[in-house]
């Protein structure tokens, strides 16, 4: 079910630091268009393009009507300029996946496995595209819209229309801190109605990363 779990995570970060959710629908949140639009598009890839590195924690909660409870998973990001990323789930199991160069690598308790599958492979290189800027711009795999919500907090609505992410997702937001530009909460709804948020906390960008984390 975590292996699973993983997989459907990591389409997530595909846009994880595009921005917006389905804080976009609450009263009184304003769409951004137009020149608006362009400026904060522009802001957000400039952001990215100066990112070396970036490490976070995370908590993940899946609601489900399969579950009685939330499933609740903790982990950390790291990221390192130009192909590098890991993710890792720390509790209640862990499990990381490797990105490095175009290689893929998955950790669990058994062990672990090179270039486990091509799917992973692919969302690794669209997952570093994104976070070093290659990705931010409108995009065939989805309908975009930007906003900005009754907390000031700017926000952006992603629908999917690639089939093989529209087939798992029926919306997937992600909501920006305004300073940074970085994702601070990410909710996937999906199309059964289960629904999956991801909090970040403590993120810090451009601080020295070791190389063995990415092996």
């Amino acid at each position: 079910m975590y292996i699973n779990l993983m997989k459907r995570t990591l389409l997530f970060l595909v846009v994880l630091f595009l921005g917006a959710p389905m804080f976009a629908q609450e009263a009184g949140s304003t769409e951004v268009t137009g020149d608006k639009k362009s400026a904060l598009v522009t802001a957000i890839e400039k952001a990215h393009k100066q990112l070396t590195t970036l490490s976070a924690n995370f908590t993940q909660e899946k609601t489900s009507t399969l579950f009685t409870e939330k499933v609740v998973q903790k982990g950390k990001l790291s990221y390192k300029a130009p192909k590098q990323l890991r993710w890792e789930y720390t509790s209640p199991k862990a499990m990381t996946v490797i990105f490095s160069n175009g290689k893929v690598l998955l950790k669990t308790e058994k062990g672990t496995t090179s270039n486990p599958n091509k799917m992973l492979g692919e969302m690794g290189n669209m997952i570093i595209n994104t976070i070093n800027g290659s990705f931010l711009k409108e995009n065939s795999d989805f309908n975009t819209r930007y906003y900005k919500n009754k907390s000031g907090q700017y926000v952006v609505m992603l629908i999917p229309v690639n089939k093989r992410i529209k087939a798992y997702y029926k919306s997937i937001s992600i909501a920006l801190n305004n300073s940074t530009y970085l994702a601070d909460k990410v909710i996937l709804t999906e199309v059964n109605g289960d629904a999956t948020t991801i909090i970040f906390s403590d993120k810090k960008a451009n601080a020295t990363l070791s190389d063995s984390l990415f092996k």
